[in-house]
């Protein structure tokens, strides 16, 4: 029993002496990022249309909204030459049982965006 206490005290002892030597600490400091003068450029974000199961495929096409002058001109990275063409495309890939169809669309300025149609 005294040796039990004497090592009590004793840890108890060593905790305070820890206690009171201990400095507290500061976080580092983080180093900020200056921020540059121009603006970011603008990028054209990919449009994802999300499409209910048993949509049809004639269906799909209208639910595709392009602007006055832009075309697609592309389904699933595959070049078509007409909107029929592109029509018929979206029309057979759609007919599949789920997956994605990739549309690239070109505006009448020559830019392009993405549209992305989830099927399920």
């Amino acid at each position: 029993m005294f040796l039990f206490r004497s090592l009590t005290i004793g840890l108890l002892g060593a905790c305070v002496m820890f206690l009171v030597r201990l400095e507290p600490t500061r976080p580092a400091p983080v180093p900020t990022i200056a921020m540059t003068e121009s603006p970011p450029v603008p990028t054209a974000a990919a449009t994802i249309v999300d499409v209910a199961p048993g949509v049809r495929g004639a269906e799909v096409t209208a639910l595709i909204r392009l602007l006055p002058g832009e075309r697609v001109v592309a389904v699933d990275d595959r070049r078509v030459e007409t909107d029929l063409a592109a029509g018929a495309a979206i029309s057979n890939r759609v007919n599949g049982a789920g997956g994605y169809v990739d549309l690239d669309i070109q505006t009448s300025d020559g830019l392009h965006r993405r549209v992305l149609v989830l099927l399920h």
